[in-house]
């Protein structure tokens, strides 16, 4: 009778052993699955350095990461290639990407590219502003008012006799062009002379620090004015290199252009608030509902910053947003 009893209590112990491996084996697999990415998102960016864009894809990762998808970053070997930027793009259609957050080389021309493949996939363009191709979503700052603003703040800060030279770089790119039109009206009729430096004949093939150099070497000025992260730090450096120093007016987000804002190289630093850009680009991408709820006007925040108010709590949030 014991040995009936305890082979009845063996098999009851099997059977309870069973079920707990089941039900463990079940949370593990259930586990698995529910970590498993629910999508891919590719954010293709101009340039081939992908520290500039660090703040947009902190942006963009932190909605990937709470919807369970996947974010990648894909750079460029070079600054303006349509051609190369066109063959990422069509590399991560081919792959199978879910969404695509594009900021384009060349506004137009990467926007006609993407319109004709008719993708039924949501495509975000960072740094554009033209509606014109209907279906997809631009997230960019006011670049014509972040323009303006820079423009204000010389004319308040510098005499109405000086001489501003403007470097007209990337304009093929809406928020450059925006910004360039935004300054100059600005300081239209309010300084004794404005320059244009742009690209012309042998300077086309120079690297833009090279461009840059010729342009201080061969014309006087006392204010000069960049608009871009590309052409900023191509400035500098330009300036370092020559051991010249000048007021410099600039709408960056680079990390060299904050240093030298300190360094109180650059007089006026006009910085966006990529951070959000990133963020609402990703919304778009995989939630357009909530995009609309968390930004429903869909302005993002830029701010003037000089060397005296850098480290204001609001603008320190912007300049050093991963810096506990």
């Amino acid at each position: 009778m014991r040995s009936l009893n305890g082979k009845r209590s063996l098999i009851i112990v099997l059977i309870l052993l069973v079920i707990f491996l089941l039900i463990a084996a079940y949370q593990i697999t259930s586990g698995i699955t529910d970590n498993k990415p629910t999508g891919h998102v590719s954010m293709i960016v101009y340039g081939d350095d992908s520290e500039r864009w660090e703040n947009m894809r902190e942006g963009a990762y932190l909605v990937c990461k709470d919807m369970n998808a996947d974010l990648s970053l894909l750079t460029m070997l070079s600054e303006n290639d349509v051609v190369e930027q066109e063959e990422i793009i069509e590399r991560e259609i081919e792959d199978g990407a879910d969404a695509l957050i594009i900021a384009p080389c060349d506004s137009n021309e990467i926007k006609e590219f993407v319109e004709k493949k008719r993708l039924r996939i949501p495509v975000v363009y960072l740094e554009s502003t033209d509606n014109d191709f209907l279906g997809n979503v631009n997230i960019s700052v006011d670049d014509y008012n972040m323009g303006y603003s820079l423009g204000e703040e010389l004319i308040s800060q510098e005499s109405d006799i000086v001489t501003v030279a403007i470097i007209s770089e990337n304009t093929n790119r809406e928020s450059v062009s925006l910004r360039e039109k935004g300054f100059r009206d600005a300081i239209d009729g309010k300084v004794g002379k404005l320059i244009t430096w742009s690209r012309e004949g042998t300077a086309v093939n120079a690297n833009t620090r090279t461009f840059i150099q010729r342009k201080i070497v061969s014309e006087a000025t006392d204010v000069m004015v960049s608009l871009d992260n590309t052409t900023t730090d191509a400035l500098l450096d330009a300036l370092t290199n020559l051991n010249k120093t000048s007021k410099v007016y600039s709408i960056s987000t680079s990390n060299k252009a904050v240093y030298n804002l300190y360094n109180e190289e650059i007089k006026a630093l006009v910085y966006p608030d990529e951070f959000s850009m990133g963020y609402l680009a990703a919304m778009n991408a995989l939630d357009p509902t909530g995009a609309g709820t968390k930004y429903p006007s869909g302005n993002i925040e830029y701010r003037m910053v000089k060397k005296e108010n850098m480290y204001d709590e609001e603008n320190q949030t912007l300049l050093f947003p991963f810096v506990d």
